[in-house]
């Protein structure tokens, strides 16, 4: 039985695929049968959305034709393809159980290639039932593609056990000798390497032999990112992926040697969650891992990440129970909250003012600001004079002015919005309240420029992400984002697009990337400036003037050093 499977795998592997001769486009006067092959032909050269075309109509004409149901499982591959997975998902569930051989093995390996984002284990438990000997040289190529695809996935301790299921043995050994020759283990390489020349005479000829002067350090890195693509959470996970994508791209343009980012759907599922973990873990030339989404999920992968040294980064958890688990296990920060408290050590320390009066919104976020800033202006030796709030939507804003100027202060701080900062300053200087003004990153918008003219100059204020920020480093993102997307970027993606630079980073500084070395560079990476504003890693110290700030000088804005 082994040598009838093999010589079936062989043949299949060894043929190159022949398409048939250049024919011309379906029309209208064309059969069902002649327009589901040709959909065949333009599904093989990559054409799914015309062959999903043809094939719809040849159903429609013919639907009880005896080949109506090959015609709906390539439909279904078609779907696959325009990542319609769920429609695809559906189409192979009629068919995985049907009586003519050829329908169930396309459905199962259709059902396989969907499981696959998802699940290593259930997709290759579903390819080991397809009857290899009933597909096409295509689709067999594409089956054993995505067999050791899957293999690489699978902790190294489980492989063993894939062996005997269906047509996997030869994949299984070929995946064991690879992955003990990268790792250093000759000799057990060595030994599953003359299994394969005597269970499966010629394999090596087909697949080749690893290099066993290969270590580690030699192998090519990567970083995964582990999201769940599908399930709960998937719109977030879009959003970080986008960004973080985004960042990869525009390094390797500029890096002649960079990472690849490889995407693990984890479909909102603890369970797939730790599998993935381990899986990750367990491969090598993994050096980092970028995610999960929620602080649970980083909770949850923590303690693999620990016992195998793996650097895991979560662009969007919130906890600070993460921050307590230490190195590899850290989280992206974007400061928020302490943005009155930079502007105050800033203007105490930097600018040496020490009489402060402040106008603010009656707002949840204004009126904490306005009373971080006073305590911290107050621990450095200085003083509130006069804080006087407003009714949000409020445009004449004469008595506040007037109360803090009777009380005579070196600057005023406004934690407002660009709209009310164009609005406020005017006014200040009308009432003859000459002083520097102070804002945090609600002034950080082009209409401040477009609309705020001579009365903002001089203004100091901090910046975070917003899609009309002036910050260069958000300014860039947002357009590249934009260009690349066609759509406009979220705070989420900006974080996914930061947590990306931040081990991109840590990446290039090390002379050879290994798990160990990124790891302790991200451990003493400071404060970073990217496009979310100033964010460090949950578990790092830093001192609290570390704020992009700005100042407007002769009409433009630009950073403070």
């Amino acid at each position: 039985m082994r040598s009838r499977y093999l010589f079936a795998f062989l043949a299949a592997l060894m043929a190159l695929l022949v398409f048939t001769g250049c024919r011309p486009d379906a029309g209208e006067d064309s059969t069902a049968p002649e327009k589901a092959a040709l959909a065949e032909r333009k599904l093989q050269e990559g054409n799914p959305a015309r062959a999903l075309e043809l094939l719809d109509s040849a159903l429609s004409a013919e639907p009880t034709n005896p080949e109506a149901h090959i015609w709906s499982i390539t439909r279904g591959e078609c779907l696959w393809e325009l990542n319609r997975e769920s429609e695809a998902l559906t189409v192979a569930s009629q068919y995985t159980s049907s009586s003519n051989p050829v329908v169930k093995a396309r459905a199962l390996l259709l059902k396989a290639r969907i499981e696959a984002s998802s699940s290593p284990s259930s997709s290759l438990n579903t390819l080991a039932s397809a009857n290899l000997e009933k597909l096409d040289e295509y689709r067999v190529q594409a089956a054993v593609e995505l067999c050791r695809e899957q293999l690489n996935h699978v902790r190294t301790d489980i492989l063993p056990g894939y062996r005997e299921k269906g047509w996997l043995e030869l994949y299984v050994l070929l995946e064991l000798e690879e992955r003990f020759c990268t790792v250093g283990d000759i000799s057990k390489a060595a030994m599953y390497g003359e299994e394969i020349d005597r269970l499966f005479p010629g394999a090596h000829n087909i697949w080749g032999r690893p290099d066993f002067g290969q270590s580690e350090s030699g192998s090519e890195t990567w970083i995964a990112m582990l999201m769940p693509f599908t399930g709960q959470g998937s719109v977030y996970a879009r959003q970080v992926s986008q960004g973080a994508h985004l960042a990869f791209d525009r390094f390797s343009e500029m890096h002649s040697e960079a990472p690849e980012l490889v995407d693990f759907d984890t479909t909102g599922d603890p369970a797939i969650l730790v599998e993935l973990m381990h899986s990750l873990a367990d491969n090598p030339s993994c050096v980092a891992i970028l995610g999960p989404l929620t602080s649970s999920s980083t909770l949850s992968a923590a303690s693999v990440a620990e016992a195998e040294g793996i650097p895991l980064l979560s662009p969007t958890a919130t906890s600070g129970d993460v921050d307590n688990i230490g190195e590899p296990v850290f989280r992206l920060v974007v400061s928020g909250g302490d943005q009155a408290a930079a502007v105050a050590e800033y203007a105490v320390v930097h600018e040496g003012f020490t009489r402060f009066g402040v106008i603010y919104p009656y707002t949840a976020q204004a009126s904490g600001e306005a009373e971080q800033f006073r305590a911290v202006v107050e621990r450095l030796g200085g003083s509130v004079v006069s804080s006087q709030g407003y009714q949000p939507g409020d445009t004449d804003f004469r008595s506040q002015i007037t109360s803090v100027k009777a009380h005579s202060p070196q600057a005023v701080f406004l934690p407002v919005s660009a709209w009310d900062a164009v609005q406020i300053a005017p006014q200040l200087r009308f009432y003859r309240l000459d002083a520097p003004m102070f804002g945090t990153s609600g002034w950080d918008d082009d209409l401040l420029l477009r609309h705020g003219g001579e009365y903002v100059e001089g203004a100091i204020f901090t910046v975070a992400f917003g899609l009309n920020s002036l910050y260069p480093e958000t300014a860039g993102f947002v357009y590249n984002y934009n260009r690349t997307y066609e759509e406009e970027p979220t705070s989420i993606a900006a974080q996914g697009y930061d947590a990306a630079g931040m081990l991109l980073d840590a990446w290039k500084l090390v002379s050879s990337p290994t798990r160990s070395r990124i790891s302790r560079k991200l451990s003493s990476m400071g404060p970073w400036f990217g496009a979310s504003g100033r964010c460090i890693l949950g578990s790092a110290t830093e001192t609290r003037i570390s704020w992009p700030m700005m100042t407007v000088v002769d009409g433009e804005i630009i950073g403070i050093e």
